[in-house]
């Protein structure tokens, strides 16, 4: 039986093209614990690997670390009300990420 899950949706509209993604909260939960575990178990060998993302040296411990307070805040975040992370107007594009 579907019920109203909440929504994670993705507005992306410019001069030629308009992109709506919305994603399920539960389904991103999901794609974010099986991260989780991806990440647990290279961590398990590799101790000390660094992960550079554009210009910064991360460890993959904070990594893990980081993904799990995601995880913890998206237990809190389907209690609230809608509303919107990002919403960026100019005079041709927009990008929006929002709860609903």
């Amino acid at each position: 039986m579907w019920n109203r899950a909440r929504l994670l949706k993705i507005n992306i509209k410019s001069k030629k093209t308009k992109i709506v993604i919305p994603v399920p909260l539960f389904i991103f939960s999901q794609l974010l614990d099986c991260t989780m575990d991806l990440l647990a178990i290279i961590a398990f060998f590799t101790p000390s690997i660094n992960i550079k993302i554009k210009s910064s040296k991360y460890n993959l411990k904070e990594i893990l670390i980081t993904v799990y307070k995601i995880l913890e805040s998206l237990k809190e975040i389907k209690y609230c009300k809608p509303f919107d992370f990002v919403d960026i107007k100019t005079k041709e594009d927009i990008v929006k990420i929002s709860l609903k």
